[in-house]
């Protein structure tokens, strides 16, 4: 869930791995939304579970203000004192959601209890080789592709 856009939202949808989101000012806050969604009138927010991993696309302009490099993954944390919705970047730090610019684009790469929907997009096939290797036997995908 995400603080803000519960007080505000008719509809609130839950994020998705693979999804392509960006950030935009709604009521005074900051609100999640779908790319599709930054330019609408009505956007409906997009709320991201706690420890949802997400990877940043930051233009030039926003690379400078952030002082951040183009691509950068984060995770987004939810404390309950205060209540804020909150990055925190693979070097340490911490950057609200409030603070973050407008358009700021993100996909989510992994969101939490969902990661064998995740591994596409991390590109780790190397679990399914180790298991492979270990018990000498390939996945039943690749042995149906074996037959063809």
């Amino acid at each position: 869930m995400c603080w803000y856009s519960v007080d505000y939202a008719d509809k609130i949808s839950q994020a998705e791995t693979g999804q392509r989101l960006g950030i935009r000012k709604v009521h005074g806050s900051s609100w999640i939304v779908r790319e599709s969604d930054l330019r609408t009138q009505g956007p409906t927010p997009v709320c991201l579970l706690d420890r949802t991993t997400v990877l940043f696309r930051f233009s030039e302009a926003q690379q400078l203000s952030l002082q951040a490099a183009p691509e950068v993954k984060a995770v987004f944390h939810m404390p309950n004192a205060p209540q804020r919705d909150v990055f925190r970047f693979s070097d340490g730090r911490e950057v609200s959601l409030h603070a973050l610019p407008d358009d700021v684009i993100f996909d989510v790469l992994e969101v939490p209890g969902r990661e064998d929907l995740s591994a596409v997009l991390k590109g780790a096939h190397t679990e399914t080789e180790i298991l492979e290797t270990a018990t000498g036997r390939k996945s039943m995908l690749g042995r149906v592709w074996q037959l063809f």
